[in-house]
């Protein structure tokens, strides 16, 4: 038992070290090579966990070359648009101009249940509304509303507004956060004297967040 605790756990260690190093997309943002190596590391990931009588090495040495493998396609793919043409695939339009490309959707075996579904995931219920729609490498629908569909924006309505910022979180379930990503960093006592400024302590406070404005948002912690 404690040897199958400790391989498992040099593992578990190995393969999160082996995804960091892959980067941090999501499954569904995965290409066809990424998603690949992902399923051969989690299968050999498994094998000397199952056979005790394994070498751990013999799943430890192919993680490793599987690693080495996406890392070069990687760079390969940066410096050669044909190399990762022929690896990721090109993007296809499935509506151009509004009208509907049957035969591309027959060629990648797209139904047109596929393409209402994803249509109604991003609110589009009316596939006539839709100007261009593009299956991306990963597999994922882009759309492009018609111009006569497409939500306002200020900049149509001739309105000037602030410049968007990032909120950053300086407190999470009572406690400050000093650092929350990047190089935004906050001095625990800046965050006392912002959630003084609220009137509620730190300790009753579930969220609060700031922008580079001064806007604060905060949701306070329920009392039960």
């Amino acid at each position: 038992m404690t040897i199958i605790l400790i391989r498992s756990v040099i593992i578990y260690v190995f393969v999160i070290i082996a995804v960091r190093i892959m980067g941090k997309r999501q499954i569904g943002e995965l290409s066809t090579h990424e998603f690949v190596i992902t399923i051969l590391i989690s299968a050999v990931a498994t094998i000397p966990i199952q056979e005790n009588s394994i070498p751990l090495s013999n799943s430890l040495l192919p993680i490793m070359i599987f690693i080495s493998l996406e890392i070069i396609e990687s760079v390969l793919s940066i410096k050669s648009a044909k190399f990762r043409e022929i690896i990721q695939g090109k993007p296809i339009f499935i509506i151009k101009d509004g009208v509907l490309q049957q035969n591309e959707m027959k060629r990648i075996r797209f139904t047109m249940n596929d393409l209402l579904d994803n249509l109604r995931q991003q609110d589009i219920f009316d596939i006539s509304e839709v100007e261009n729609a593009i299956v991306e490498t990963n597999g994922k629908l882009s759309v492009q509303p018609k111009a006569e569909n497409a939500p306002l924006t200020p900049k149509d309505l001739h309105l000037k507004v602030d410049e968007s910022t990032v909120p950053i979180t300086i407190i999470t379930d009572g406690k400050p956060v000093t650092e929350y990503f990047g190089d935004e960093k906050h001095k625990e006592s800046e965050i006392e004297l912002i959630a003084e400024n609220t009137g509620k302590a730190i300790k009753d406070i579930m969220l609060l967040t700031i922008d580079k404005n001064g806007k604060v948002y905060i949701i306070n912690k329920d009392k039960s």
